[in-house]
C-alpha cells in the first residue's frame, strides 16, 4: 500500500479503539504536531465523521458518514492489499471502464476503483446492472497478476468465493455461488462478478475485476425482485459498506496466491458453495442452449456438463437455469 495520508493513519488509530484518548497521544502515535491531529480532525469531522472531544478526555469516534470515503477505505484495508491506490467517485459510467481506461494507459495496477452510483453498470453479456446510489457497493480492481495470462481466467472464481466468504461472515447467512459469477443468498442474486483483460499500449496484458454487491436498497426493482435481494432486505439490518468493502478485499487479498499455487483449494470451496452442482439444469451459452446435470468443475474451474446422451461438455460460459422445460425419465 501507497503511504497513507494522516487522515487515513488518524481514522485507523480512532477505529482501533473504543475509549478517548487525547490528540496528544495520537500526535505521538503518528509522529506528528499537536496541530496537525487538530487540523485533521477538523478535516474528518467536515467529511461527516461524528467525532466526540470531552476536555481533559480526548477524542473517540462515534460515528462513519455512510459513504466511501478513500483515507476511510484505506484506513480498514490491511497494509498488504491488493489496493495500493483506491479511486473514489459519487458517479461514474462503470468502474470497470474506469480501471480498464487507466489499465490502457499504463497504470501499474493495484487499484481499486469505488462509485457511489453508476449509470451504466453491466453485468455478462453487456445486461444492465442496477447500480442505485449509496445503497451497495459498486468496485472494481484493475490488477497485473504476476502468474501467466492463460490462468486468469481462474480470477472469477477467486473473486466469487472470495465475496462469498466475506458476506457470510458479514451477515450470519449462508452465501452460495452460482456459477460462473453470481452470489446468492437464501435463493436470491446478492452480487455478481464480471472479469474482463485487455493490454496497454506496450501490449503489457491486465486485469480487471469487477464487484456489484446490493447492501442497503430498501427494495429491489420490480423487474428483478423476485430473484435478487439486498443483504439489508435478507437481514433486516443496515450494513457497514466501508467495513464491508475491507472485508472483501482482505480475502481477496489473503487468497490472490491460490489463484496459481493451490487453485484446487479455491475449487473445492467453489465447488461445496455450488448452487448447481448435481442438479439438471439448463444452460443459455451465446446462440445455442444445452440441457444436462451439471457434474462438477473442471481443474480450470469450468463447468461439466453431463447431457442426456450421456456426453459430457466442458461449459467456459453461459447463463445457468436450474428449471429446464423437462427432465429425461429416470432422472
Amino acid at each position: 500500500m501507497s503511504a497513507l495520508s494522516l487522515d487515513a493513519r488518524l481514522l485507523r488509530e480512532l477505529r482501533a479503539t473504543a475509549v478517548h484518548l487525547l490528540p496528544g497521544d495520537f500526535a505521538d502515535a503518528l509522529g506528528v504536531s499537536r496541530g496537525q491531529i487538530a487540523e485533521a480532525l477538523t478535516r474528518l469531522r467536515g467529511a461527516g465523521f461524528d467525532i466526540e472531544e470531552k476536555p481533559g478526555l480526548g477524542c473517540r469516534l462515534l460515528a462513519s458518514p455512510d459513504r466511501l470515503i478513500a483515507d476511510d477505505l484505506h484506513a480498514q484495508f490491511s497494509d498488504d492489499s491488493l489496493a495500493r491506490e483506491i479511486l473514489t467517485f459519487e458517479e461514474t459510467s462503470s468502474t470497470n471502464d474506469v480501471a480498464a481506461r487507466l489499465g490502457r494507459e499504463g497504470h501499474a495496477g493495484g487499484l481499486a476503483v469505488f462509485a457511489e452510483r453508476q449509470t451504466a453498470g453491466r453485468g455478462r453479456f453487456g445486461r444492465r446492472w442496477d447500480s442505485a446510489a449509496h445503497s451497495g457497493l459498486w468496485f472494481s480492481l484493475l490488477l497485473r497478476p504476476e502468474f501467466p495470462v492463460p490462468l486468469w481466467p481462474r480470477l472469477t472464481t477467486w473473486a466469487g468465493v472470495c465475496v462469498a466468504a466475506a458476506v457470510e461472515r458479514a451477515t450470519g447467512l449462508r452465501a452460495q455461488v452460482k456459477w460462473p459469477n453470481d452470489i446468492l443468498v437464501g435463493g436470491k442474486k446478492v452480487a455478481g462478478i464480471l472479469t474482463e483483460c485487455s493490454s496497454d499500449a506496450a501490449r503489457s496484458m491486465f486485469a480487471v475485476v469487477g464487484i456489484g454487491l446490493n447492501v442497503n436498497h430498501d427494495a429491489m426493482p420490480a423487474d428483478i425482485a423476485h430473484r435478487a435481494a439486498s443483504l439489508r432486505q435478507l437481514t433486516g439490518r443496515t450494513l457497514d459498506r466501508s467495513a464491508l468493502a475491507a472485508a472483501i478485499l482482505g480475502e481477496l487479498t489473503a487468497r490472490l496466491p491460490e489463484v496459481d499455487a493451490h487453485f484446487s483449494t479455491l475449487l473445492a470451496e467453489a465447488a461445496r458453495r455450488s448452487t448447481i452442482l448435481g442438479n439438471w439444469i439448463r444452460l443459455d451459452a451465446a446462440d445455442i442452449s444445452f440441457e444436462g446435470r451439471a457434474e462438477s468443475l473442471d481443474a480450470e474451474g469450468n463447468l461439466l456438463l453431463r447431457l442426456a446422451d450421456g456426453t459430457l461438455r466442458t461449459m467456459t460460459a453461459g447463463e445457468v437455469s436450474s428449471q429446464p422445460a423437462a427432465v429425461p425419465a429416470g432422472d
